[in-house]
């Protein structure tokens, strides 16, 4: 079984999530928002402390608030990028998004290094995680599904009670829409959903009460 930490960064306060498997100490960083010294210090900090072995960083898109800590965790533990090919304008466009919103960002690498695509299984330990696309509110944007532990991170797409913006370039009101209920809710009901801001919900909670949906 995995397990899992958060913790919030930048000022956009983006959710970064540590998932790992407590026997071999794999584990995956989804969505490296820490965009100082001291946020990638008490990232790092913990990943040391329990003495987890990174296996990449996964982007579930490619928005600067999400993306801004890549260059840093992937210096320091030596390993890949991951995300769907797709993000390839945002990750381009990351340098100067990060200068309009004051963020240091030194691109040490402006594309991903590892391709992800539908349906794909990462293997952390004896547990998995499954590649779903869910564009929409960017281009390229994929959510991460747990099945043996019952949980889906889902970026930008879904948050509690809300859905991601669809005014930026890549976004799309209709495909966002349609991503979330067919991807997202044919998860079962009881699927907690990890979202990249805000506190955590379930795939029964946003069927029935998010009012965008």
């Amino acid at each position: 079984m995995l397990k899992l930490d958060s913790f919030v960064f930048n000022p956009f306060s983006e959710n970064t999530y540590v998932v790992y498997d407590d026997d071999t100490k794999e584990c995956v960083i989804i969505d490296a928002g820490c965009s100082n010294i001291g946020e990638e210090n008490q990232l790092f900090g913990y990943i040391d402390s329990h003495r987890l072995k990174p296996l990449m960083v996964i982007s579930t898109h490619g928005h600067i608030d999400h993306i801004v800590g890549n260059p840093a965790v992937k210096r320091r533990y030596g390993i890949s990028v991951a995300a769907h090919p797709d993000v390839k304008d945002d990750f381009i466009r990351s340098r100067q998004h990060a200068v309009m919103f004051g963020m240091h960002f030194n691109g040490e690498s402006e594309l991903p290094d590892r391709n992800l695509k539908d349906g794909e299984i990462i293997k952390i330990g004896e547990s998995t995680l499954e590649v779903i696309c869910t564009p929409g509110h960017a281009e390229g944007s994929v959510s991460l599904y747990a099945q043996i532990e019952g949980w889906v991170f889902t970026g930008d797409a879904l948050f509690c009670r809300s859905i991601g913006r669809t005014d930026f370039a890549g976004g799309s009101y209709p495909t966002l829409i349609k991503s979330i209920k067919e991807r997202l809710f044919h998860l079962p009901d009881d699927t907690t959903v990890y979202s990249g801001h805000g506190e955590s919900t379930t795939i029964f909670d946003e069927q029935r009460y998010n009012m965008y949906l």
